[in-house]
């Protein structure tokens, strides 16, 4: 028995050798790099089977999470809306002869989907129409999430978000050098009126800069900088509202659908029938682009989608902070503070530790390979050109923002543990892709334990 006894002992002994020769590795690669010396680094990771701590540097510190939120404010929205879910929207008649486009905070909306809806409408509605109105209260229309940076308004990653959405909120330019040292030409591919001060020059490269002025004109946009090939330029539009109307004008129009008095907007009434009805992707794939490629827009809506459905009544990011908090209230660690759905919000505060404890949560769930699968795996958004040798070993989110990197999953190491882990480091000067190697090496040596 002794015997026995003593032969767990030594086992139990190698076992825990292994792994303090793992972590002083990682402890190595931190302190030794560059990064250690004037940023914060926060790391934590555990088995997700048993929650055992296989690593942490500074894992209480609060930081900011980046676009990792999304990994669990999608799966606060996955959870209440189900991942067959699907935004319908529709087209009512009431007896005045007026239709009611019943909005659905659909993400995914496009014109030409738009398109498809309204020629249902010309073909199932042979009644002359008198007014189009748009019921738009199915989430608030607050556009910017807390603590978003005003700069950002041209950024086509950050989109305003709003009931009001189609083609994400974004139009297309393109801007073409012109001969003879001539002002090159930019040209708006949309018919939504915008005012562009063209302050480009001829160059020896393309460096494009985009800037908008609210305290003068909310919707006029400076282009500055050098050209020296045509260049596609994506710009937010400033205003939502203003760009589905113009979008929906031109889209009746070559439907052939003539109304005879305006669009308004007003809360669609009880005694109206359905005429046509149009359903985004299920929310599984809608979530799988959130998530492979960090999508701010999609997630913005669904999460406020999620709000209201939780509360039966008008979705507000708040709701849906308040159906997070709801949902990981039993995690037994530093409490997060989150004020939007994509983490881009220098408000929103999480601890390395708080990340792993969530990420086991969701492992322990039932069918928790379903939700896992729609996190990125290395060749696919944004892990398409990282840690290609453990590919198929690998599910994760990443975050990037001005001074800060972060990344964020599950790992099947090469002694085939499965592990969550979070690395998130803020306040850095470094580049982006020296940053990225950075957790790349981590990961890496999270992989040989």
């Amino acid at each position: 028995m002794n015997k026995i006894k003593a032969f767990i002992t030594i086992c139990t002994a190698i076992i825990l050798g292994c792994s303090s020769v793992s972590a002083a590795s990682l402890d190595s690669i931190i302190k030794k790099s560059d990064l250690n010396k004037t940023a914060t680094i926060a790391v934590s990771v555990k088995d997700t089977k048993t929650g055992h701590v296989v690593y942490e540097y500074n894992e209480h510190k609060y930081m900011n999470p980046a676009s990792v939120l999304k990994i669990f404010t999608m799966k606060t929205a996955y959870d209440e809306l189900g991942q067959d879910y699907s935004f319908q929207t529709s087209v009512y008649a009431d007896n005045k002869n007026n239709l009611y486009i019943k909005l659905s905070a659909d993400p995914s909306l496009s014109s030409t989907a738009l398109k498809t809806l309204l020629s249902n409408v010309k073909e199932n509605y042979k009644k002359p129409v008198q007014d189009i109105i748009i019921d738009s209260t199915v989430i608030d229309n607050k556009q910017w999430g807390t603590g978003w940076m005003w700069d950002d308004d041209t950024n086509p990653l950050l989109p305003k978000y709003s009931p009001y959405s189609v083609n994400e909120n974004k139009i297309d330019l393109t801007i073409t050098p012109q001969k003879n040292g001539r002002q090159p030409e930019i040209k708006n591919k949309s018919n939504y009126p915008i005012t562009i001060v063209n302050l480009l020059k001829y160059g020896n490269n393309n460096s494009i800069n985009l800037e908008r002025t609210p305290w003068i004109s909310g919707d006029m946009t400076y282009i500055t900088g050098t050209i020296k090939t045509s260049a596609h330029i994506v710009l937010p539009v400033s205003s939502p509202q203003r760009h589905f109307i113009n979008v929906l004008n031109n889209t009746l129009n070559s439907t052939g659908i003539k109304y005879k008095g305006t669009i308004k907007t007003a809360q669609m009434p009880a005694n109206v029938v359905k005429i046509a009805s149009i359903s985004s992707e299920p929310l599984n794939e809608l979530i799988a682009n959130t998530l492979k490629n960090s999508n701010n827009f999609y997630s913005e809506m669904v999460f406020k989608a999620a709000g209201g459905h939780n509360t039966k009544s008008q979705g507000t990011t708040q709701k849906a902070i308040d159906l997070f908090n709801s949902t990981y209230s039993d995690i037994k660690s530093d409490t997060p503070v989150i004020v939007d759905a994509c983490g881009i919000s220098r408000n929103d505060l999480i601890t390395a530790d708080w990340i792993t404890e969530a990420l086991n949560k969701i492992y322990k769930e039932k069918d928790s390979e379903e939700y896992i699968s729609l996190l990125a795996k290395p060749i696919e958004g944004t892990l398409s050109d990282r840690l290609l040798n453990i590919s198929l070993k690998l599910r994760a989110k990443t975050g990037t923002a001005s001074g800060i990197s972060t990344i964020a999953g599950y790992i099947n190491t090469k002694s085939d543990k499965k592990y969550s882990f979070a690395i998130l480091i803020q306040n850095h000067n470094s580049s982006v892709l020296d940053v990225k190697k950075f957790e790349d090496e981590l990961i890496n040596e999270i992989y040989k334990m």
